[in-house]
């Protein structure tokens, strides 16, 4: 019994000494991700206002420059010069102190021109009103000049609330806390539209006045707010515990930007592992005390395998947060480059304006660098199609030789501006002509040749193999393609992660290369939609080589056929001269809300020696057409987005009037929404095709070619 007895004092001193440990284990990781939550949303607040902070240095800068140019300007040219201005700045105004704003057709904001009248600043941020003009909820930033004669004025710049909430405010913990802008005076300008915001609360002290906070914490942050400091304080709002975190902006204003977070969201994780522990605890103990000798080291193992697993599960999630956020950074850097290089070529080409040869130079670069942006951004909408599941395969027939062979004609010349040496291995396949989306299989060869190119260092070497694998006897080939290079290599942590969105192998050697790290995720995706497959061999310093397989539906013999009776027919025309048309006769209606596109759109047009008219919006367009006789126009550009009347609506208007040629007119969608979905839109409106903005000379000559000819 004594020694029974001393076994069970011992059971039990155990038993407390374990759960003593557990209380102070549950402290420790509660108070440890309570801060590390502080730290995450402190540091989310401050890039936040960052992020602001850049957009309005940049259009402080901006300003700057405009009035460098304005105030060499003649009085008699200074409303021209600001008209021409609003193309590219339609939300700058020019306010004289007292005679209001100098802009055709539109009145001064009351509240602007009271506020300018008598500040004594040269520069800053007016909070938030209601426009006298628009009737929106706007703020502005202004820079005061001075012209020559003495005169005083202001370069203003309008910003909408709500477009600003949209970019710059936050979310967290699946939308149940948010960031708002607020002045030193606590008063909020401007909060998210999402309905979990508090859309009610007009002045942020008021939201902490209660008895339940402590005076002196509360005057700790009010001073905080008026002085512009950083920093973070709980207190309870609606009797419900709130976490503040305020972060100043810096851009010659007195606003601060303030997350605040419900204290149970945060504390959420804290109490689910709470939970877990003590009832791992209470475990523990019954094993203990029923065979306490045998059982206890393998609760231990378990408990460190647990603890292992929660922390690899909390690596990843992470590592996926550091590859947003490094994607974002790359994004930024990436964008800004080809900007830069527009801007500063624009900035050159202005200076040498005697120079033709160097504004062509200009020109082209410029050209260049706008291409290379689109690029990046069609990357970025690849890859959110794929990831909304809205990415949809087409059925064509085509020959996988011949796509084959112009990728590879096109990535040639790519590699021999890079200093590049492309091999080819002889194309020999036993089935060429296939049903697919020539596309998607262009885009995903096009994509690893480039991801070649760009990691292989001059005087490298790329090497290219396409052959046929079999067949699956479903009626489908089986294609495998090889893309090998002498580039700088993966390390193996890295092949891991290669096909992940937002990765990029981080080597000193190639950091300025760009891209946004999607190229990869996007050729694994839509591999996936393919059924196939894409796999990789890499070495540091040695190279890479990866290898795709993927299925196509092989084209019956009467298609086979027929596509052979075609070629054959048109083969006489090919082997003649290059047939130029004449377009002298034919009319196009253009329809275009913006002047710059307009403007643009017309000189390409125009460039084919077709007739342009233009229409401003779609009821415009619509009375255009219903005015003139059948067939006066040969041809509609619509553009989608506009005012009064969209698109879509104009081109079922046209399509509904009693006209003989309503049925037959071509109307083609001229717009910058380039989504499958809108394609399919514009089609179900009655559009005979889509052509995604930018336009270049080549989209508009294969439009009139195929209905004009």
């Amino acid at each position: 019994m004594k020694r029974a007895g001393t076994f069970f004092a011992a059971v039990a001193v155990l038993i407390l000494a374990l759960g003593m440990a557990a209380w102070r284990f549950v402290d420790q990781v509660s108070s440890q991700l309570w801060m590390n939550s502080i730290r995450t949303i402190t540091e989310s607040t401050h890039q936040g206002a960052n992020a602001l902070n850049i957009q309005l240095e940049g259009d402080f800068n901006a300003l700057d420059v405009m009035w460098e140019n304005i105030a060499q300007a003649k009085p008699s040219e200074l409303k021209l010069i600001l008209t021409l201005y609003q193309v590219v700045e339609p939300d700058v105004v020019l306010y004289f102190r007292d005679k209001g704003s100098v802009r055709e057709n539109v009145e001064p904001d009351l509240a602007v021109s009271d506020f300018l009248k008598d500040t004594t600043l040269e520069r800053g941020l007016l909070d938030a009103h209601i426009s006298s003009v628009t009737g929106e909820n706007v703020f502005n930033i202004f820079l005061k000049v001075l012209f020559e004669d003495g005169t005083e004025a202001y370069l203003v710049k309008e910003y909408r609330t709500r477009e600003i909430a949209q970019q710059f405010t936050l979310s967290f913990y699946d939308n149940s806390g948010f960031s708002y802008l607020v002045n030193r005076d606590g008063g909020i300008m401007v909060r998210s539209a999402h309905k979990n915001s508090n859309q009610t609360i007009q002045n942020l002290f008021d939201t902490i006045a209660g008895t339940e906070n402590d005076p002196a914490r509360i005057a700790k942050f009010q001073n905080d707010v008026q002085n512009l400091n950083s920093g973070w304080e709980k207190f309870v709002y609606e009797k419900e515990g709130m976490v503040f975190c305020y972060e100043p902006l810096r851009a010659d204003s007195d606003w601060l930007l303030v997350s605040i977070i419900p204290e149970k969201e945060i504390t959420k994780q804290t109490n689910n592992i709470l939970k877990r522990t003590m009832v791992f605890s209470g475990l523990v103990a019954g094993m203990i005390l029923v065979m306490a000798a045998v059982f206890y080291g393998i609760k231990m193992h378990e408990s460190r395998k647990y603890t292992s697993q929660l922390q690899t599960a909390l690596d990843e999630a992470d590592k996926a947060n550091r590859a947003k956020g490094q994607f974002l950074m790359d994004m930024s850097h990436d964008i800004r480059t080809p900007l830069n290089a527009i801007i500063g070529l624009t900035s050159i080409a202005r200076e040498n304006t005697g120079d033709l040869a160097r504004i062509e130079d200009c020109l082209e670069k410029i050209r260049i660098s706008g291409i290379h942006l689109l690029s990046l951004v069609s990357d970025v909408m690849d890859m959110s199609q794929i990831e909304q599941g809205t990415n949809i395969l087409k059925e064509e027939n085509f020959s996988i030789s011949q796509l084959y062979g112009e990728v590879t004609q096109f990535m040639g010349h790519k590699a021999q501006e890079a200093g590049l040496t492309m091999e080819t291995a002889p194309v020999r396949l036993e089935k060429e002509h296939v049903i697919g989306d020539p596309l998607r299989v262009r885009q995903i060869l096009l994509n690893i040749i480039d991801n070649a190119i760009k990691y292989t260092p001059l005087g490298g070497k790329v090497s290219l193999e396409l052959t046929q694998a079999g067949e699956d006897g479903e009626g489908n080939a089986i294609y495998r393609f090889r893309c090998s290079d002498t580039g700088i290599g993966m390390e193996p942590e890295f092949l891991e992660r290669v096909f992940l969105p937002f990765e990029r192998a981080r080597n000193t050697t190639f950091s300025k290369i760009a891209g946004t790290g999607v190229g990869l995720a996007i050729t694994k995706s839509l591999l996936d939609l393919l059924g196939g497959s894409i796999s990789v061999e890499s070495e540091p310093g040695k190279g890479s080589s990866f290898t795709v397989e993927f299925c196509l539906k092989i084209q019956k013999e009467a298609f086979l056929v027929e596509e052979k009776e075609q070629d054959e027919a048109a083969a006489p025309e090919e082997l003649g001269e290059e047939e130029t048309w004449d377009y002298g006769s034919r009319r196009v209606l253009l329809v275009e809300d913006n002047e710059l596109n307009m403007e643009i759109a017309v000189e390409l047009i125009g460039i084919t020696g077709v007739q342009v008219e233009t229409a401003c919006d779609g009821q415009e367009a619509v009375q255009m057409f219903c005015e003139h006789p059948c067939g006066y126009y040969d041809l509609i550009f619509m553009d989608i987005q506009m005012p009064v009347m969209d698109g879509y609506e104009a081109t079922r208007q046209i399509r509904g009037t009693d006209r003989e040629d309503a049925g037959r007119i071509p109307i083609v969608a001229l717009s910058a929404n380039a989504l499958a979905e809108d394609v399919k839109n514009s089609l179900l409106a009655g559009m005979n095709s889509h052509v995604a903005k930018p336009v270049e000379l080549d989209s508009i000559e294969k439009v009139l070619e195929q209905y004009l000819r």
